[in-house]
């Protein structure tokens, strides 16, 4: 299998369904991070003005990839894409638990790197469902490999 020509992922676009941010999540985030008490001084973060069930702006950056794997709308079969970063990263509206969240994507940009690589850039806003504001947007990049191809060439 081929990767898509660029002009076929252009333009195209996806909404997840919702989730739902739990506390459970937001102490194994905390945990991932390294931000506990016996590690960091956390008295600025606690003194916040949204109190403690405010989630992580990173967190919700972290969402990115849970919406990819949970929801992917650019893949191939044998292939795979590897997080080339992201771009214009804003957290525009507080995230607190118990919020329900989606992500809207669409494809801004797809340009073929090699015959087996494609950089797909895409734009993305996190929703929230009770206000109906975006939490954040984001431009992502990741390079989507077609690795049966990549791995023939390599046996020729």
């Amino acid at each position: 299998m081929t990767l898509p020509a660029p002009s076929d992922l252009i333009g195209r676009s996806h909404v997840s369904d919702w989730l739902e941010i739990d506390a459970e999540h937001l102490a194994a985030f905390s945990r991932g991070s390294y931000l506990e008490p016996d590690r960091v001084d956390l008295t600025i973060s606690q003194n916040n003005a949204f109190g403690p069930t405010l989630v992580d702006g990173f967190l919700l950056l972290s969402l990115l990839v849970y919406f990819d794997f949970s929801e992917p709308f650019v893949s191939i079969d044998g292939g795979y894409g590897l997080n080339y970063g992201t771009d214009r990263v804003r957290f525009t509206t507080p995230v607190f638990v118990g919020d329900r969240v989606r992500l809207k994507r669409t494809v801004l940009e797809a340009e073929v790197k090699t015959p087996t690589r494609t950089l797909v850039t895409l734009d993305t806003e996190l929703e929230v469902e009770k206000s109906g504001d975006t939490a954040m947007y984001a431009r992502w990049l990741y390079l989507l490999i077609d690795r049966k191809a990549e791995e023939a060439s390599d046996a020729q």
